[in-house]
């Protein structure tokens, strides 16, 4: 198993489905080897793969619900339950809850898996982020640097 990755689900033609990658953006430059950074558009295979290569994963994607557009929260996908959406509901064609179910199914898990699930707004097709998922972004980015193990791989400026 490797060392850390950060990795951002989404498709940033698609308004706030781009959270993901703009936090993968914020991020460059400012982690060291120690931590790999990487975008995907959440193919179920891909995550399979690097939940079972990685032995602490740190997923960015944007969600939808309740919460004002904007909003975000850290869940530890091993203490926390996770949504599972429906397949329609979701970009991505698999959610990443349904994805991390069949994960533990398949006792493929990294030992630390953590989500940072940005709610957005608009999804559609060629929409630019709105502002309060774009600053989310950054503050997820922000509090990504702090964790526990990956603040010692962070660049010094």
């Amino acid at each position: 198993m490797g060392d850390i990755l950060v990795i951002g689900i989404g498709n940033p033609f698609r308004g706030d489905d781009g959270a993901g990658w703009a936090v993968i953006d914020e991020l460059e430059g400012k982690v060291n080897a120690c931590v790999k950074l990487s975008k995907i558009r959440g193919d179920i295979a891909e995550l399979l793969d690097v939940f079972a290569s990685y032995s602490t994963v740190y997923v960015i994607d944007a969600c939808s619900g309740d919460a004002s557009p904007g909003s975000w929260q850290r869940l530890d996908a091993r203490v926390h339950p996770i949504p599972q959406d429906s397949t329609q509901t979701s970009t991505h064609g698999f959610g990443l809850g349904q994805a991390i179910a069949l994960a533990k199914t398949l006792d493929q898990l990294p030992p630390k898996l953590i989500i940072y699930a940005i709610n957005g707004d608009h999804y559609n097709i060629s929409a630019t982020m709105s502002p309060p998922v774009a600053q989310a972004t950054r503050l997820v980015a922000q509090k990504i640097l702090t964790e526990e193990d990956i603040h010692p791989c962070t660049k010094k400026v």
